[in-house]
């Protein structure tokens, strides 16, 4: 059997792979075409390697990351009932199972909001909402940081990519009141 730090390697080298064939397709593209692709592959290899030298200089139990904890906020101890010792039960396994689910409800919502509204809309709603509901700064910070947020990612594609954003469906009925 691999060790886990055996597979963590093995992954980041796929994903080397991956972005290395992104780089060298993306040199055939036209000027315009490689805008995209090309700047933010040399920037997932530069992670990619980073990580791997970090997670072979590491010892073993020293990052542990739960995506669900970052996304709903609860962590696999605050599941585990008292006096259950640390012991897994029914009921850590539906606590997680609550928390998948609310994970993958929030990404939904955020893909309905980018259907419905368009991205820039979207990202604004999705951004200042996770922001307040999940109570991590005050309301104020969190509509500066959203506002700034939102308008970088507009500045970015709209105005220096030139990207045409998708206007979502409800844009037809929002052009009627203009």
């Amino acid at each position: 059997m691999m060790s886990r730090r055996t597979q963590e390697n093995l992954i980041a080298v796929v994903v080397v792979i991956v972005f290395v064939s992104v780089i060298i397709t993306s040199l055939d593209f036209g000027p315009r075409a490689r805008m995209v692709p090309l700047p933010l592959a040399v920037f997932g290899l530069i992670l990619i390697v980073a990580q791997i030298i970090w997670q072979n200089l590491r010892s073993g139990g020293e990052l542990k990351v739960d995506i669900l904890e970052v996304l709903t906020k609860k962590t696999e101890e605050e599941s585990i009932p008292e006096g259950a010792g640390g012991a897994s039960t029914g009921k850590t396994r539906g606590s997680r199972w609550r928390r998948e689910v609310t994970a993958i409800g929030i990404v939904a919502v955020f893909l309905g909001l980018i259907l419905l509204l368009g991205p820039i809309p979207a990202v604004f709603l999705f951004t200042g909402g996770y922001l307040l509901i999940s109570r991590h700064y005050s309301w104020f910070k969190g509509l500066l940081y959203t506002a700034v947020f939102t308008a970088a990612l507009y500045l970015l594609f709209v105005t220096a990519l030139e990207i045409q954003l998708y206007h979502g469906i409800l844009e037809p009925l929002v052009s009627r009141f203009r």
